[in-house]
């Protein structure tokens, strides 16, 4: 039991497994998000509104530990693939990169949302939130189908250019 809960802790602390937990996090934690977004305007909860901006705020931070493990983790990623998909996998890490900035401009749109929630402002802010919210949830969902089809061979047929 000791060894098995020593190896977990070793497997936690690879960049490797890590980010793997981490990739899908920010597009299930933006759903969850907004879902409870959703509700507490249907219900006036002001404190499900709250939890709902904390929710979405950490979410979409956790773009930022994701990118570094995920640099952290390339080399043995391209190490362990074979080399037809080497620059499939580099372009898909440099898209992830490029494309943080949408995740860190919702999580201080949340934040400031989350701040201003008793202001007149706090109003127009959670509509900004909920808006961006399903744009970048849509392309969550998008970016990570990139992801299935550069990891997952059997979800979609890829056939390397030679």
């Amino acid at each position: 039991m000791w060894r098995e809960l020593t190896t977990l802790w070793q497997s936690i602390c690879d960049p490797e497994y890590l980010h793997l937990l981490l990739e899908p996090l920010p597009l299930y934690g933006l759903g969850i998000g907004l879902t409870f977004l959703i509700v507490s305007f249907m219900f006036g909860e002001a404190k499900c509104r709250m939890l709902a901006l904390a929710f979405i705020c950490i979410s979409c931070t956790s773009v930022w530990p994701y990118n570094d493990l995920r640099a952290k983790a390339t080399p043995r990623i391209l190490a362990t693939r074979s080399p037809d998909f080497a620059p499939l996998i580099q372009e898909q890490t440099q898209r992830r990169k490029d494309w943080s900035w949408p995740y860190y401009m919702m999580s201080l749109a949340s934040l400031a949302a989350l701040a201003a929630t008793r202001t007149p402002k706090g109003r127009l802010l959670l509509f900004f939130v909920l808006a961006f919210g399903m744009l970048l949830f849509w392309f969550s969902i998008w970016m990570h189908k990139k992801e299935c089809e550069v990891y997952h061979r059997n979800i979609v047929r890829f056939v390397p250019v030679r």
